[in-house]
């Protein structure tokens, strides 16, 4: 569970912190007051699944030598850079009071 900014109770499961993106706000059950989570941190916390899904790409591409190799090379790599993903952002991803 993690605490609300405002009113600092265990509100949030760890599917809604998870769901919840950079541009995308939650209210707390309890103080009905809206919920988000940094924008730089949470963009960074999704490198890995670009970073991967790139790198699977031009290795699909190399293996394979052919446009579905390389498909499923970035898909490959995006799987592998969720699963680095989410404990990422699980750590280094808080949740804030919004400012607007």
């Amino acid at each position: 569970m993690y605490a609300c900014p405002w009113c600092e109770r265990n509100t949030f499961s760890f599917w809604q912190k998870q769901s919840l993106g950079p541009i995308g706000i939650t209210r707390c059950v309890n103080c009905t007051r809206r919920v988000g989570v940094p924008w730089g941190r949470a963009h960074v916390a999704a490198l890995p699944i670009l970073v991967l899904a790139l790198i699977g790409m031009y290795a699909g591409a190399g293996v394979w030598e052919s446009a579905l190799g390389s498909l499923a090379g970035g898909v490959l790599g995006a799987l592998l850079g969720m699963l680095l993903t989410v404990p990422l952002y699980h750590r280094y991803v808080p949740l804030i009071r919004p400012r607007s």
